[in-house]
């Protein structure tokens, strides 16, 4: 429950950002709050992270691709393919814990760990088989992530989505995630945001999309905005 926007602007050479500061926990407890947690997280010194949808799955693919940064470099796709590759490996992950494990137990973990796959193991049971490769294609981590950044050739935004897919946003020059996101990228849309407006313009045109967006059920009413240029990253103030 969140809106998260990112917006090019200046022929490509700054990125406008926000976000609200709603959090939400689901059953038992039900509640919402916003406490002075930030959901723009600086991933490199001109690149930022944000997400919507399960916070907890958020927080290990972000902190998974922060450890990866020193190895892949300062390039905003590589850094947009770790967290590709640290989303999948997650859902890979959760999918033995709450699928296979809780369905098939220790006797296939023994058997794959001796090299057997799904298919060999339940080559008898295709019923079984095939009631388990349902339930992973469509096991979702429930998680959305917007990455932003600068480098030489120009400002760059990426879309990470279920089940690890990856998209570039640059041509439309924005994009909004979270249950917010509709009213925010017609809000845009309307606006006729393009990456050619100036910053100023894209501020305010970031800026009334976070506040269309409030309408939704669970967008936050706190607003913290960033800048991105290759000066690195400016956290607006209030």
């Amino acid at each position: 429950m969140t809106v998260c926007i990112a917006a090019i602007c200046e022929a490509g050479a700054q990125i406008v950002v926000a976000a609200d500061r709603m959090f939400t926990a689901s059953f038992p407890l039900n509640l919402e709050f916003e406490p002075p947690l930030s959901k723009i997280e600086q991933l490199s010194s001109k690149s930022l992270a944000m997400a919507a949808g399960s916070s907890l799955a958020a927080a290990e693919i972000i902190e998974a691709t922060k450890e990866r940064i020193a190895e892949v470099g300062g390039h905003v796709f590589q850094i947009a393919i770790a967290a590709r590759d640290a989303y999948t490996h997650l859902r890979n992950a959760k999918i033995d814990e709450q699928i296979l494990n809780a369905n098939l137990g220790p006797d296939f973990a023994a058997f794959r760990t001796r090299g057997g796959t799904l298919p060999a193991y339940l080559q008898v049971q295709p019923a079984i088989y095939q009631q388990l490769v349902i339930q992973m294609s469509q096991f979702n981590l429930g998680v959305d992530v917007l990455i932003a950044g600068y480098e030489d050739n120009g400002c760059h935004i990426y879309h990470l989505t279920h089940p690890g897919s990856l998209t570039a946003f640059d041509k439309l020059g924005y994009n909004a995630i979270g249950i917010g996101a509709i009213h925010a990228m017609v809000t845009l849309h309307l606006g006729e945001q393009s990456p050619k407006a100036p910053l100023a313009a894209t501020l305010h045109a970031v800026y009334d999309a976070k506040i269309a967006a409030e309408v939704a059920p669970g967008v936050g009413q706190e607003t913290e905005m960033a800048v991105i240029s290759k000066d690195g990253v400016w956290r607006c103030s209030s």
